[in-house]
């Protein structure tokens, strides 16, 4: 991962917000939220972010990690009153409006997934966002809760008049030539899926470097997961945002350990140095954070603690 306190600084200095950052937590300013599960709205500084659910779906316990016993996961689960036979994943996009711009963060699932997921349709409406007026597709990277719903039942790309955006290591890793020849049995759907998706797309931005991609919103890499996730920074009048896809994946687990190797991280050791650095900004910092599969609507703060740490949601005003 390249994601440095260097880099987070340059990017204040440049933006001439790094003299109004206080050392008190980033503000979240909560606005009107009375349809909870469906979308939350709240501002930073001056853009406006509304979290769209696309519904949620679960996993075995052993999707959790691969260097954990079965018996210590479900200690842990069972610790923190959560089931210890399944591990229960939100999926919590965003819609980031900056000027002219309004910014969809990943795409979710459409009607090909597992779950109760494909809800972002219903979830924008209510939300009062027309799926007319996206003009950006952030996409974080190519795990089929993230990209299948950029086609429609009839294989029709859902915001055909929109900028798609992603990460060129990404692009370029899933839609090489034979790729699904190269993997294991068990991935070679995900693979197509990732393929047909990503090729369904007339044209997609790609770009290596961490480059602002819409005013006060820039694209920074926290690659491992994915061989080149991508996360969101969104600063604003001295406020700042991290969207972290799936860099973290549930404050329960990733942040109470973040050495912890989740099953679907393809490459574990990238993916815990990935962690363990946006953890170490976003505290640092006292930045908010977004969290793709945290408990809806996945916002809030990180505190250390000892040698792990703690997830504070947002306070929010009903």
């Amino acid at each position: 991962m390249i994601l440095s306190r260097r880099v987070i600084l340059n990017y204040l200095y440049a933006s001439g917000l790094y003299a109004t950052i206080s050392p008190a937590f980033a503000n979240i300013t909560s606005q009107s939220n009375n349809h909870l599960q469906n979308f939350f709205k709240f501002s930073v500084g001056k853009i406006n972010v509304t979290v769209v659910s696309d519904g949620s779906f679960s996993t075995p316990i052993s999707s959790i990690t691969i260097n954990a016993s079965e018996t210590e996961i479900k200690k842990h689960l069972q610790k923190y009153h959560m089931p210890d036979d399944y591990i229960y994943r939100e999926t919590n996009l965003a819609v980031i409006d900056v000027e002219e711009n309004r910014l969809l963060v990943d795409v979710g699932s459409g009607s090909r997934f597992i779950g109760d997921t494909g809800k972002l349709f219903d979830n924008l409406d209510l939300a009062g966002i027309d799926p007319d007026t996206i003009t950006h597709v952030f996409l974080t990277h190519a795990h089929p809760d993230h990209i299948l719903g950029i086609r429609d039942d009839f294989d029709e790309v859902i915001f055909p008049d929109a900028k798609y955006i992603m990460s060129q290591n990404e692009y370029e890793w899933w839609t090489k030539k034979n790729r699904v020849n190269e993997v294991e049995d068990i991935f070679q759907q995900t693979v197509l899926n990732a393929v047909n998706s990503l090729t369904a797309l007339s044209e997609v931005t790609l770009f290596n470097e961490e480059k602002e991609i819409i005013p006060g919103v820039h694209m920074v890499d926290t690659s491992g997961h994915t061989p080149g996730h991508s996360s969101l920074l969104v600063q604003s009048e001295g406020a700042n945002l991290l969207i972290c896809g799936d860099a973290l994946l549930h404050p329960n687990t990733s942040l109470l350990f973040p050495s912890w190797k989740p099953e679907n991280d393809m490459d574990p050791i990238k993916a815990i140095k990935s962690r363990k650095k946006v953890l170490s900004l976003i505290t640092n910092e006292k930045m908010a954070l977004l969290g793709f599969h945290f408990p809806f609507p996945g916002v809030g703060h990180v505190i250390p603690s000892g040698d792990s740490y703690q997830f504070l949601p947002a306070s929010i005003r009903w």
